[in-house]
This record gives structure tokens, C-alpha cells and sequence, in this order.
């Protein structure tokens, strides 16, 4: 057994970026890349770190994949500080064919909820069109899926219900195959509105949810939430404690190593030092509907409600948004430390915005009230364009290379393709007479990107390409990943283990990655990575499972 058979490329990253295959396939250094000794002092052999998805290694000369079987190995040490999104860790991918692979990781947040932690993802496709699951409603009570968060290889979604026969209490339930399991109501307010995963336990903010702010009655159950709560498993759920003069939770997400999280109907940002201790760390001087990392920083989402109830119009034809509805800007913020925030930029015509997410390495962020999606684009807000008629986008999520979006009062999902042009791929709640519909929470678990609708309270998937993921927390520390294509099939393996495999639908013809994309090293489609690489090696082969078992051999042990 030769490891170097089909070998088209090998970087060690052991001081430069050259390709000692001897297919002269050199990686030129852009950004933050460093040549430098592990922090982890068991690997003694130099690699590369880079810096909180800031810099990445391009590969020029590489031809491309097309239909060819294809392996990717590595040794990765991804970031553990959690003020990043991780990043890719190898891409060959054209966005604007949407084209190629990506193996990196989900490691993110959606509308203020954290919802997959250190996760796994390998994915290819040739511009294909989603194909679409139902997974059902989790019982008729509910009327909103808020969150979705992947945690220890399961798929929890937290909701608000409603009930004319009784006081309604939200719930977080467990995605078990293609049913749905009761895990339980923290609190006895009406709803759960955000799920984070941290330091491997996944936690819950409990809310009281105004309904007249989504076309809803009232409910009947006035109880305040305000608090946060951690899964002890089953249906048993344990006090965090209370966030001051809060009965909502808008944001709950790690950051810096501690859960952090904000109000909804007040102002102010917490840090739990320990659980039931919360620190006040300020805020921008207003609420905020949503907090989200990217790029070692945490964000805050704002929200400037005061011209929101005269914004809009509803009309026969959808919903009109006049031109002077807004000049304020709904804003996002910076955490700097301590208790000082940064105003980073007011957005036109805009009130609220609901979501912060990274896609091609920048941030993202979408909008009411004229269902705009803004990009960063270094000091400026660039307007990437409006979603059909929609006037309110919520739910971001990057994946299998694209940007895909929620939207109200339609519960539409978009598609980003190029050019600021959004592709409404399907409305997921049809429920008649009601005022607004939406898809505010994502989330991907099983390669598939789920989504959650409001009024009609059910699941959807969709998947693109053959996707597989790992839905257990990456362990800190060098890891050995590798990536396999093998005609319609997709595998991936940790430390010499399959976790995930995946066929494509149907016998078509073989899915062709093309070249016209670029191969990356620590960077791709959804951002830069965060952390050191090491021993990364491409075949143009699929290898066999002894083969990366050898290849999961940590290389240079002290």
C-alpha cells in the first residue's frame, strides 16, 4: 500500500506553502498566515496558523476535479476560544455556478441562537436545485419553531405554542429519525426562543412572547421568561438564572469561552460567569433583537422600532414599503470589551436587524422592513439586494457554499446566486387567512439545512449536492480529518473513523465539480479559518478506510 498513489498535491505547511508532490502545485499566502510552532506542544513539527478566518493559502495552478473519485487529508487544530465561525479547511468552489466541494466547518449562529457548535461538513455540488423534507410539526400547539441547534449528534428545536384550552408553556423537543421527542418546558412562560450550545451542554432562553407582534392573539399564558436554562436530559432542565428586568431572550451565544446573552423587550448584554451569575458587559444604548460572532468579535443586532408600526402597508398585491419609512437605521455593534460597544454603521431604510451571518469571510445581516440583505464591506453596509416582496428577512445561513434566507410576511426561502440577485426557491407555510408567515430559525444537521415557519409551527429540510456532517462537537486538539468522494458517494472520517456517509439520489449522471474554481487551503466559500493545519494531502482517488487509518497517524509526536 503506497500513500503517495494518485497524490496530486501535499502541503506539509512546515515554513512555506510548496507542494512536495512534485506536481509543483504551490499555495501562495494571503492574510494572516503564520509558519510557526504548534500551540499544542505534543505536535512538534511546524505548521500553519491562521488567525480568526483572516488569512488562507490559494492554490493557482490546480486544473480542477470534474467527475473524478477525489480524497482530502489533513490535521487540524481549530480554534477554541470561541470568537470565531472556524471556517473552511479545503474548497475547490465556483459561486457563481455554485460548483465544486467545501470541507470545513458549521460553527454559527441564526436570529441569536448558537446553532451548530464545532460541527463537521463535507459537501459537493454542480449548481444543483434543493430537494426538500417535511419533517412535520412537533405537536399542534405549536404555532412558531424560534431555534434550531444541533447538539450531541441530535436536532432540538424550541418553540412557542398556543392553546385555547390552556395556559401554553414552550418546549424544546428532540428530532429522533423522522419523529419528534418532548424533552421537556424549562420555564412556564409560552415560549422558548433561543438555544445555544456551550461547553458541550446545550442551553435554552425561555421568553414570554407578545403575539400581536407576528398577527397572533395574546396569549394565555402572561407568564414572565427572562431566564436561561440548561438540558440535564430527558424532560429535566436546571436554573441558570435570571437576566435583570427581562422577561424575553433575544441572544444567547458563546463567545470568549462564557455563554452570553441579551433582553428582548430591554436593554443590556450578560456574560455568565458561572451558572445563576451574570455579568452586565453594556450595551449600544438600545435593544437588540439578536447577538452573532464573526471574525473574533461579538455583534450585537439593533433595533430602532420607532417608525416600524407606519413602515408598511398591506395591499392586495403583497406589501408596499414606502421610501421615506426610515432614515434612522436599525445598526450593528461591536463588542470591544469590558462594557464598551462600537457603532459600526446604520443601515437605509431599515428598523431591526435580525440576523448576523458570515458568507465568503464577511458579515451579513438582514432586515426589516424592506427585506434588504447587507454585506460589509470594510468601513460601508452594502445593500446585496431585496427578497421578492418580502419586508422582513430573518433566518442567514451559509451552506454547501451559498448564502439561503427566511423571509415574512411569505415564509419564503431565497437563495443568493450572484450580482445581488436572490432566488425565492419555495414559500414553506401556506396557512391561510393570517397576516404574516416566516422562516426565522436555521440550522444543519445531517448535511441538511433545516428551517422553521411560523404560524403553521413544522420543520423543512433542504439539501443541495450530497452533503454529509458530523453532528457531534469536533474535541479540542489536533484531529485528523478526511474527506471522500467516490462517484455518487460522500464520506467523512475523524481520527480514522467514518462518521458520516452519504449517496446521491437516484443513478444521474456523475456529478461534475468542474475548473473553474480555485483550491484553497483554510479558506472557501463560507469563511477563513481559525486555528492551525497541517499534512494536507489531495488525491485523485478515492482512498480506502486502512489507508486514512494510516494517514490518521499524528504526524511529528513529541
Amino acid at each position: 500500500m503506497s500513500l503517495d498513489r494518485g497524490l496530486v498535491g501535499s502541503w506539509e505547511l512546515a515554513g512555506d506553502g510548496h507542494d512536495r508532490s512534485g506536481r509543483d502545485h504551490h499555495a501562495i499566502v494571503h492574510g494572516r498566515v503564520a509558519f510557526v510552532q504548534s500551540t499544542d506542544a505534543r505536535m512538534d513539527r511546524p505548521i500553519a496558523r491562521i488567525d480568526a478566518g483572516a488569512g488562507h493559502l490559494e492554490v493557482p495552478t490546480f486544473g480542477g476535479l470534474g467527475t473524478t473519485d477525489f480524497s482530502v487529508s489533513l490535521w487540524v487544530n481549530a480554534g477554541t476560544a470561541s470568537k470565531a465561525t472556524l471556517g473552511d479547511l479545503a474548497s475547490f468552489f465556483d459561486a457563481s455556478e455554485r460548483r465544486g466541494f467545501s470541507l470545513g466547518f458549521q460553527h454559527g449562529d441564526a436570529c441569536g441562537s448558537h446553532r451548530n457548535d464545532r460541527n463537521l461538513f463535507f459537501g459537493i455540488d454542480a449548481g444543483s436545485e434543493p430537494r426538500w423534507t417535511d419533517y412535520g410539526r412537533p405537536t399542534d400547539d405549536v404555532v412558531m419553531i424560534y431555534a434550531l441547534a444541533t447538539h450531541d449528534g441530535q436536532l432540538y428545536a424550541a418553540t412557542w405554542e398556543e392553546s385555547s384550552a390552556a395556559s401554553p408553556r414552550g418546549h424544546v423537543y428532540r428530532l429522533d429519525g423522522e419523529s419528534w421527542v418532548d424533552c421537556g418546558s424549562p420555564w412556564d412562560c409560552n415560549a422558548v426562543t433561543r438555544l445555544a450550545v456551550h461547553d458541550g451542554r446545550l442551553y435554552a432562553g425561555v421568553s414570554r412572547v407578545k403575539g400581536g407582534g407576528s398577527g397572533r392573539p395574546e396569549t394565555l399564558n402572561a407568564n414572565p421568561g427572562g431566564r436561561i436554562l440548561r438540558y440535564e436530559g430527558g424532560t429535566t432542565w436546571s436554573d441558570c438564572g435570571q437576566l435583570p428586568d427581562a422577561d424575553s431572550i433575544a441572544g444567547l451565544v458563546p463567545f470568549d469561552g462564557a455563554l452570553h446573552a441579551t433582553p428582548l423587550y430591554s436593554q443590556g448584554v450578560y456574560r455568565m460567569k458561572a451558572p445563576g451569575d451574570w455579568e452586565y458587559v453594556g450595551g449600544p444604548g438600545r435593544r437588540l433583537l439578536a447577538l452573532g460572532v464573526h471574525a473574533g468579535h461579538l455583534y450585537g443586532a439593533g433595533n430602532d422600532h420607532v417608525h416600524v408600526d407606519s413602515a408598511i402597508q398591506q395591499t392586495a398585491a403583497g406589501v408596499v414599503v414606502p421610501a421615506e419609512s426610515n432614515e434612522g437605521g436599525g445598526g450593528v455593534f461591536r463588542y470591544d470589551g469590558g462594557q464598551t460597544w462600537t457603532n459600526c454603521g446604520m443601515q437605509p431604510d431599515t428598523t431591526q436587524v435580525y440576523s448576523i451571518e458570515t458568507h465568503g469571510g464577511e458579515l451579513h445581516i438582514s432586515t426589516w422592513p424592506t427585506g434588504l440583505v447587507f454585506r460589509r464591506d470594510g468601513s460601508r453596509w452594502q445593500n446585496i439586494g431585496r427578497l421578492g416582496v418580502e419586508t422582513e428577512v430573518m433566518g442567514l445561513a451559509s451552506y454547501n457554499g451559498v448564502l439561503y434566507a427566511g423571509t415574512l410576511p411569505h415564509a419564503e426561502v431565497y437563495r443568493y446566486d450572484r450580482d445581488d440577485s436572490w432566488k425565492m426557491l419555495r414559500s414553506l407555510d401556506q396557512t391561510p387567512d393570517v397576516l404574516y408567515r416566516r422562516v426565522h430559525a436555521m440550522g444543519v444537521y445531517r448535511g441538511e439545512l433545516f428551517c422553521g415557519t411560523l404560524p403553521s409551527g413544522r420543520v423543512y429540510s433542504l439539501q443541495t449536492g450530497v452533503v454529509v456532517s458530523h453532528d457531534q462537537l469536533l474535541a479540542a486538539g489536533w484531529r485528523h480529518v478526511a474527506a471522500v468522494r467516490a462517484g455518487a458517494e460522500v464520506e467523512l472520517f475523524v481520527d480514522g473513523h467514518s462518521v458520516a456517509k452519504r449517496s446521491a439520489p437516484g443513478a444521474g449522471p456523475a456529478i461534475d465539480l468542474g475548473s473553474g474554481a480555485t483550491l484553497r487551503l483554510g479558506g472557501g466559500p463560507h469563511a477563513g479559518m481559525d486555528g492551525e493545519l497541517a499534512a494536507v494531502r489531495l488525491y485523485d482517488r478515492a482512498l480506502e478506510a486502512t489507508e486514512i487509518v494510516s494517514l490518521a497517524v499524528r504526524p511529528g509526536v513529541a
